[in-house]
């Protein structure tokens, strides 16, 4: 009896001493497997680093709560577990990431150019896991507005020696983007495909606004942009194609009195990041420019860096006829606009009524070529000419008495005729109108020559009319302002 006792005593003993032993295993597990990867944390350049260990075997180690600092840009997951199928695997398993967290400031990638990656070494990139699974958040911050958190998804699998295939998913409100890639492991050479990207500017205005420099404070944009896109990144360079589409698109400014309406855009990239494409277009159904209103805009350009863009094409419906223009162009960042626009079949009236104060009215259609230039100091107009369109004959009446007799003596011949039309008691019917702006022989101050000639629309007054009216002054201030001191219309001597 007394044998058995002891026996049993030696027995719970022995189970006691072997649970002490298994939990000093365990603690001694958790606390190697805590040292070793606040170890390695550290030597990657994690500073304030924080974790739990939740889990150590040979089978599965779990981490929770981790937060730590690379560069003062923070880093935090809710679990990071490690799942081995088998112990004396050499593989550490598959890795999953739960709940990752990290911040990114948009305002601190303006005028910050990054390093150019490295060349890879031409060594296999080796990770001895099965699969990695990561699933978190990127919260997006920028100065005045409310944080955005992007949903991402990321599953990437090994593929031969050192190699690796993943896909990605992002998502967030008026945000959708998906992709796959491929790494050689061989050659350290990256491929990757975006099939599907999607952004509503109206929701994203705000972030936009932060990366891209718009020409008013107060733009407000609309439409969805949605495209694709395909690149490898190999021997330290990146190449980069794809399509890009907007639709639906509408701009506003307030202070540029500026509105488009039934934006749509198409665009082939050659190369994405040094922004080259191949020729695409644009449309719009309407734009208003303050008193002025153009529909059915069609072009063709194509972008030749990220401030260049090589108008091919452009043409439009405005004034009652149709207005184009040559190639032309656009340095963005100089807000500014030179081109040469060709006229056809535009309406007298309707540019007249533009001007302010003008003492004159008048119908009928004309064709043109004008060089423009438009930037900050407003519109200003090249050496060209408009005239009545061929076959085409206009009215004219105007309302300025001493524009025509101002150097006329009372008795000539022709002064009453004269006088009628200036006061406006006679209207004329043109066969000649031909306006040329700054011509290359006029005097100094003269901004345009307007050669008129034809007869009183009343056939009881037999008295044909032929004139030559100089502008003097800036002829511009006719349609941006009206008339004011500076400009003055005479008689041709």
């Amino acid at each position: 009896m007394t044998h058995v006792f002891t026996r049993r005593r030696l027995l719970l003993g022995a189970g006691i001493f072997s649970l002490v032993l298994l939990m000093l295993a365990l603690v001694a597990r958790v606390f190697l497997t805590g040292l070793a990867i606040g170890t390695a944390l550290k030597s990657a350049g994690a500073s304030e680093v924080r974790f739990q260990v939740t889990q150590a075997s040979l089978w599965r180690v779990v981490v929770e709560d981790i937060g730590f600092l690379v560069r003062l840009q923070p880093f935090a997951a809710k679990r990071v577990s490690l799942d081995r199928a088998h112990w004396w695997s050499l593989s550490l398993g598959k890795l999953q990431i739960q709940q990752a967290q990290m911040a990114l400031n948009v305002d601190h990638l303006v005028g910050n150019q990054p390093a150019a990656p490295a060349a890879p070494s031409g060594r296999p990139v080796s990770l001895p896991l099965e699969e990695i699974s990561i699933d978190g958040q990127l919260v997006l911050q920028a100065a005045g507005l409310p944080d955005q958190a992007l949903t991402v998804k990321i599953n990437a699998q090994p593929t031969g020696v050192g190699g690796w295939t993943g896909q990605t998913q992002v998502t967030a409100p008026g945000l959708a983007l998906s992709g796959t890639g491929r790494l050689d492991g061989g050659n350290g050479e990256l491929a990757f495909t975006l099939p599907e990207l999607s952004l509503d500017l109206k929701k994203w205005q705000g972030f936009l606004q932060h990366l891209v420099s718009l020409p008013a404070e107060d733009w407000e944009v609309e439409g969805i942009f949605s495209g694709n896109a395909a690149g490898r990144f190999a021997g330290g360079k990146l190449a980069v194609g794809g399509s890009l589409k907007l639709r639906e698109g509408r701009a506003v400014s307030v202070a540029k009195a500026v509105t488009g309406e039934g934006i749509s855009a198409d665009l082939e990239f050659t190369d994405f990041a040094h922004v080259i494409t191949k020729p695409g277009t644009l449309t719009l159904r309407e734009l208003r420019i303050g008193q002025l209103t153009m529909r059915d805009l069609q072009g063709a350009f194509a972008l030749e860096g990220p401030d260049r863009i090589a108008v091919s094409q452009v043409s439009l419906q405005t004034l009652g006829g149709r207005i184009a223009a040559e190639p032309f162009r656009l340095v963005p960042s100089r807000r500014e606009l030179d081109a040469v626009l060709l006229v056809e079949n535009v309406s007298i009236e309707e540019v007249m009524a533009l001007t302010k104060d003008l003492p004159a009215k008048a119908t009928g259609q004309v064709n043109g070529r004008v060089p423009v230039r438009i930037n900050q100091d407003g519109l200003r107009l090249g050496t060209g000419w408009l005239a009545l369109k061929p076959g085409v004959s206009a009215e004219l009446q105007l309302n300025a008495k001493g524009l025509l007799t101002g150097g006329a003596t009372p008795g000539s011949p022709g002064f009453a005729v004269l006088q009628k039309v200036e006061s406006g008691l006679l209207k004329l019917k043109l066969s000649e109108l031909r306006l040329d702006i700054r011509p290359t022989n006029a005097p100094e101050g003269r901004s345009a020559q307007l050669h008129i000639a034809g007869e009183p629309v009343d056939k009881d007054v037999k008295a044909p009319v032929t004139l030559d009216l100089n502008v003097n002054g800036p002829l511009e201030k006719l349609i941006n302002m009206g008339l004011d001191s500076r400009l003055s219309i005479g008689a041709g001597k």
